[in-house]
């Protein structure tokens, strides 16, 4: 990620390029980063508690609520959560 030493904006990646949709600054010849995930689900957990199943992958994220790291991954593809402490359900 690069950030527009104009403005400070995020830049995005357009073409051989990257440009700022703020302030329209434009650098070329920058390299395309792709970024991938391989999720092993191998660890996948199901828990059993007050008599709910939850099946999903234990995943460390911060809940808006509690502020505490651990959370249970329950979809994957929308980055559903819910946090280990106080059970919000929440997404990213």
């Amino acid at each position: 990620m690069r950030f527009c030493p104009k403005c400070g904006s995020v830049m995005q990646i357009k073409g051989n390029g990257m440009i700022c949709n703020k302030c329209g600054y434009r650098e070329d010849g920058i390299e395309k980063v792709v970024f991938k995930e391989k999720i092993n689900h191998d660890k996948d957990k199901m828990i059993v508690a007050d008599g709910e199943t939850i099946k999903g992958r234990i995943a460390v994220s911060l809940c808006p609520r509690c502020g505490s790291t651990r959370a249970i991954l329950l979809n994957k593809k929308k980055r559903v959560y819910r946090c280990m402490v106080c059970n919000l359900v929440y997404t990213i």
